[in-house]
């Protein structure tokens, strides 16, 4: 026991959290959701494609296409970047429209959420339910893509329907068969075939698995889930093919067989299979090994339903998205979903031992980073301590300190809130995952409000892409390009509303006949008959840089000046 710990501890708050803990989580949910969705700039690199295609959707009214700097983009099909598009045309009077897309994903975390509970409580009653949207908020993995604009937010949600509706179909065989095809259509609109692809399957494999009744159910209700499925499989393809053939060809062809057997075009932040599987390790924590502890207290049991359902689904989903060429990391996100029902049953057997050890590692672990997220932004903004202040400093040049008294209101409310939290739960096996998922939101909140505009300042590509702009003729309506990602495409887009021709996909010089390429320091500039015009980076980043170039040989005074 902590000394003077009865003094953070008050009866009726220890009695309304025992009470009503779905209206704890629900305000959990809320608070980790909201911060780090404004006061920023897009990211990259996958924040920052997925929204230079939304920029691109609400400049041209093209809600089926998505594009990114003028030309197909075709990574992911439109239904998440078309509702990221309309949330923020809609708040577009409320804040920047990068901020108002971002709150789409209220919408689709708070489905998976509920969803997740909704399938915890069909299972194990309505005792333990709100454990499991602990969990899911408390995966390190979904800290990040939670709050960037990011298709794969859309997907989880997907997951987590297919999940709910499994759960369901023994005892509401018709509406469940419906809301898993829904759920796999949702999947394909939302990220493409591979996901989609582990869905169905699932689908397919619950008749052949399921016994007696379960399996009659099961084949009206999956029978019932493909023919739902079908339209929504088929609608946006057949829409394509209408607007241009060569256009489905390309999103089939290149961007989802080729990507996904290696043929394709390479994506940012690829790696091996064998590093997607040890990322889990991290990316699923703290769910992850309580998933293992079920499974192996279950062991004998793994053909129940309760346990064979989420364990199909997530040994199937894993085969087919580690199976890609280079899977990402941001593939696993729908593999939190079974590992979060996976997880609940076994957590009332934790031993109490492991159990009051993972309270208290999460208690000093977010004590320890909270402190260093107040110490970091009394350095940054305050200047206090010196010498941490100038390390700080040199990291990023040319921050503003953004002193904002109710900013710093906000951290310390939600700080001083979460150690009275946790002085006001009781012993149970669910306080482990409270202690964590509070501790998480706590964390973030301080981090998105102390520190976010210093972070921002790091990975904002908007000073670079204003700094190019003043560079450019008026008169210059796009720009030739190399080497150029496709985040920094859409950055440059949405920033300095430059419109790039990528010589690699065939633009003509003429045509644009300014040249910006990508590179680093050391890459070589380009050589005669181009001058170099320009060229920048953030502030602080030794190793990215942009280069403008000009046709022509340089005049005698301008040899040598760059």
């Amino acid at each position: 026991m902590i000394l003077g710990a009865q003094t953070l501890r008050f009866a009726p708050l220890v009695a309304f959290i025992e009470r009503r803990p779905a209206a704890l989580v629900g305000a959990l949910c809320v608070l980790w959701m909201i911060p780090g969705l404004v006061g920023r700039d897009p990211w990259k690199p996958n924040e920052a494609q997925a929204f230079g295609a939304v920029f691109q959707m609400l400049q041209t009214g093209d809600w089926l296409v998505p594009s990114l700097a003028g030309e197909p983009w075709l990574r992911s099909p439109p239904l998440y970047l078309a509702a990221s598009a309309a949330m923020a045309a809609l708040l577009q009077p409320l804040m920047p429209l990068h901020d108002g897309a971002r709150f789409v994903n209220v919408l689709f975390l708070g489905a998976a959420f509920w969803l997740v509970a909704a399938a915890a409580r069909e299972w194990l009653g309505q005792g333990r339910a709100w454990v499991a949207p602990l969990m899911l908020m408390g995966c390190v993995g979904l800290v990040q893509p939670g709050h960037q604009v990011v298709p794969d937010n859309a997907l989880l949600a997907a997951f987590a329907l297919f999940a709910w509706a499994l759960v369901l179909l023994p005892r509401r065989t018709m509406l469940a068969g419906a809301a898993m095809g829904l759920a796999i259509g949702l999947a394909f609109l939302a990220k493409g075939l591979v996901p989609a692809l582990a869905l169905l399957a699932a689908t397919l494999l619950e008749p052949l698995l399921g016994g007696g009744d379960r399996r009659a159910a099961a084949l009206r209700g999956c029978g019932l889930a493909v023919l739902v499925a079908g339209p929504l499989l088929a609608a946006w393809p057949v829409a394509l093919h209408l607007r241009d053939p060569a256009l489905l060809r390309e999103w089939l062809w290149i961007e989802e067989i080729g990507r996904y057997m290696g043929t394709g075009r390479a994506e940012a932040g690829a790696g091996s299979k064998l590093r997607f599987i040890a990322a889990l390790s991290w990316f699923a924590w703290p769910v992850l090994p309580l998933s293992l502890w079920s499974l192996w207290q279950a062991r004998r049991r793994l053909l129940d339903a309760q346990w064979r359902i989420p364990l199909t689904l997530f040994a199937v989903s894993l085969m087919v998205l580690a199976g890609a060429h280079e899977p990402r990391e941001l593939m696993a996100l729908p593999l939190l979903v079974p590992l979060v029902l996976l997880a609940v049953p076994g957590l009332p057997s934790v031993p109490r031992g492991a159990a009051y050890a993972l309270f208290w590692f999460s208690l000093m672990f977010f004590l320890f980073f909270l402190a260093v997220a107040w110490f970091y932004w009394s350095a940054v903004d305050l200047g206090v301590p010196a010498r941490a202040s100038a390390h700080m400093a040199r990291m990023e040049p040319g921050y503003q300190p953004v002193r904002s008294p109710l900013l710093v209101a906000i951290a310390a409310a939600a700080t001083l809130a979460w150690l009275i939290a946790m002085f006001n739960v009781r012993r149970s096996p669910e306080r482990p995952i409270v202690a964590w998922a509070s501790g998480a939101t706590a964390f973030w909140i301080a981090t998105m409000t102390l520190m976010v505009a210093w972070v921002d300042n790091a990975k904002s590509y908007r000073g670079v892409a204003l700094s190019l702009r003043a560079h450019l003729p008026a008169e210059a309506a796009c720009l030739s390009s190399i080497s150029l990602s496709e985040s920094m495409r859409g950055v440059l887009h949405y920033h300095a509303s430059v419109v790039t021709r990528r010589v690699e996909a065939g633009a003509r010089a003429e045509d644009c006949p300014l040249l910006v390429v990508e590179g680093d320091r050391e890459t070589d500039p380009m050589r005669e008959p181009w001058t170099l015009v320009w060229e920048g980076s953030r502030p602080g980043d030794e190793r990215e840089r942009l280069r403008l170039y000009r046709p022509g040989i340089p005049r005698a005074d301008e040899r040598g000046t760059h």
